[in-house]
C-alpha cells in the first residue's frame, strides 16, 4: 500500500471549484485520504519543500508562488497511487499535458500546473515527513469526510475560468505584454471563484503568475 503526498497549488486552491473537482476526481479513483489540511504555507517550509531546486534561478520563485495564498495538502493513499496520481494529473507541464488529464483541463501554464504529487515511495516518506513535522498536516480519521465536506462546498455551479486565464498569459508572452493590464486581468480572474481566499492572497497569487510571465518574455 504506498502513499503520496498531493498538494493542490495556489493556483487550483484560489479557484474553489477547480479545486473540488481535482480532488474529486482523484477520490474517484478509489484512493483514500489519510490527512487533509488547508493552508497558507510558510516561506521556511517553501524553502525546504523545493530545496531540491535551491541553486537554480527558479528557486526563489518557487518558493513565492507556493507561499502566496492557500493550498490544499493531503496523504493520499492506494495501490499504486503515486503513478496513478501523477497519470491522473497529467504531464507536469501543463502545454504538453492530455486535454482529458487534470492539468490539461485546468492547469494555467507551463509549471503554474494546479498541483504537486510526490514522484517516487522515498520521496513521499520524506515530503510527508517534512509536511507533518514543518506544515502541522495530521493523519485523522475524518481526513476524507473533510475532503468530501470540501467537495460538497464548492463543486456546483459552473465557475471555471481557466481558459481566460490562459489566454491572458499566453497572449501576454506571445506579445511582450508585461502592462499592469496583464496584472490587473489576472487579480480579476483568479477573484472570481475565490470564497474565504483574502484579497492580499489573490494579489500575491497574481503577482507570482505575473512575475512568471515577464521571466517569459525576457527569455523570447
Amino acid at each position: 500500500m504506498e502513499r503520496s503526498l498531493v498538494i493542490i497549488k495556489p493556483d487550483g486552491t484560489i479557484r474553489r471549484r477547480v479545486s473540488a473537482l481535482v480532488l474529486k476526481a482523484l477520490l474517484d479513483k478509489g484512493y483514500k485520504i489519510r490527512a487533509f489540511r488547508e493552508m497558507k504555507v510558510p516561506k521556511s517550509l517553501a524553502k525546504l519543500h523545493y530545496a531540491v531546486h535551491k541553486e537554480k534561478p527558479f528557486f526563489p520563485w518557487l518558493v513565492d508562488f507556493i507561499s502566496s495564498a492557500p493550498v490544499l495538502t493531503m496523504i493520499f493513499e492506494g495501490p499504486n497511487v503515486i503513478q496513478g496520481v501523477r497519470d491522473t494529473l497529467g504531464a507536469t507541464f501543463v502545454q504538453k499535458a492530455d486535454p482529458t488529464s487534470l492539468r490539461g483541463k485546468y492547469g494555467i501554464w507551463a509549471g503554474v500546473n494546479i498541483a504537486h504529487a510526490s514522484d517516487a515511495p522515498e520521496t513521499a516518506e520524506k515530503e510527508i515527513e517534512l509536511w507533518t513535522w514543518e506544515g502541522g498536516l495530521v493523519e485523522s480519521s475524518d481526513a476524507e469526510e473533510q475532503a468530501r465536506e470540501y467537495i460538497e462546498k464548492y463543486s456546483s455551479g459552473e465557475a471555471d475560468y481557466t481558459m481566460e486565464i490562459r489566454s491572458v498569459v499566453k497572449k501576454a508572452i506571445e506579445n511582450h505584454d508585461t502592462s499592469d493590464n496583464v496584472l490587473q486581468s489576472l487579480i480579476q480572474l483568479l477573484g472570481k471563484d475565490s470564497k474565504g481566499i483574502a484579497a492580499e492572497e489573490i494579489n500575491a497569487l497574481a503577482l507570482a503568475i505575473f512575475d512568471f510571465v515577464k521571466e517569459e518574455v525576457g527569455k523570447s
